[in-house]
């Protein structure tokens, strides 16, 4: 593979026929794939590392470069190594303990991070993750917006705090989801193994494996876990019981990054959907499904971001 070729596609500096000449290796060639997810890895690991060294000047951020989307069709997951030892050992501790880092994930998209203390996070489309390039030698906290499923690695004297909008959910060991979208002012915590503390200003819960946590018109809400396949967006699959039209739309414009317009007088109040899409097979396939128990036509805008339902 053409590694100059590759790096510029990294930095969003190659033309559409040169993306368009990686991406078909790609598709072609497995060996590829797996050659530009390692270099990808590679790459963010060491954005990182100079963006510390300028964190005295500015707080650093990360998004995702143009051309990731696309290249999610041929991978399930980029992961993004940041938490590399080794190189914090060659910089030096003292250089990294004041950087921050900010993790971008926009829609249509989603992200595998590894943290400093080797926490896994699995970051869904529209989601933002802040943390230190370091832990320091208190607590472990990080700042979600968005959802994100966390396997915390275990340290009993360094609690892990994820850090949102509505409450903080204190952490020693475990895995659990955690949905807290400021803009639409959503909550839920949903605990699988282990266990947390979920604490706003006025109260505070403790979760057992298979309870989730909601805040609903400012309480805190504990209940069952209804349904554990609405975690298989990390397997790309989009998974719904029961769900309203509108319901789907949200999720298809948040995986598909497009944004969908229902025609006025269309009223899909009475459909009511339940199945799993894999997110790869595409938009259109997507509305395929919905078609099949509902009456619609669907028509694209020229550019494509836009889909009209009629």
């Amino acid at each position: 593979m053409d590694k100059e070729l590759l790096y510029r596609f990294f930095n969003g500096e190659t033309s559409v026929e040169e993306e368009q000449r990686l991406l078909d290796e790609i598709d072609r060639n497995p060996e590829s794939r797996r050659e530009l997810l390692s270099e990808r890895c590679l790459f963010d690991s060491m954005l990182m590392l100079t963006d510390a060294e300028r964190a005295a000047a500015r707080r650093p951020r990360m998004q995702l470069l143009r051309g990731a989307r696309r290249l999610l069709r041929y991978a399930a997951v980029v992961l993004v190594t940041l938490g590399a030892a080794a190189l914090y050992v060659q910089l030096g501790h003292n250089r990294l303990a004041g950087a921050g880092n900010t993790v971008s994930v926009p829609a249509g998209q989603r992200v595998d991070l590894v943290l400093p203390d080797g926490t896994k996070v699995c970051m869904n489309a529209c989601s933002e993750l802040s943390y230190p390039a370091l832990f320091s030698d208190g607590e472990r906290r990080v700042r979600l917006d968005g959802e994100a499923f966390f396997e915390v690695a275990h340290d009993a004297k360094h609690p892990f705090v994820v850090e949102t909008f509505a409450c903080d959910v204190e952490v020693l060991g475990t895995k659990f989801d955690v949905e807290a979208h400021a803009a639409s002012d959503k909550f839920v915590t949903s605990l699988v193994e282990g266990r947390v503390r979920v604490v706003d200003r006025d109260r505070q819960v403790e979760l057992q494996p298979g309870e989730q946590v909601s805040q609903v018109d400012g309480r805190l809400v504990v209940g069952r876990i209804p349904d554990y396949e609405n975690f298989q967006w990390r397997d790309g699959l989009i998974a719904f019981r029961d769900a309203s039209f509108g319901e789907l739309i949200e999720e298809f414009e948040k995986y598909y990054d497009v944004r969908i317009v229902v025609a006025p007088g269309r009223d899909f109040s009475s459909n009511r959907f339940t199945g799993k899409i894999r997110i790869s097979e595409g938009l259109d396939h997507a509305l395929w499904v919905l078609q099949r128990s509902a009456d619609f036509v669907c028509e694209r805008s020229e550019s494509g971001d836009v889909i009209y339902i009629r």
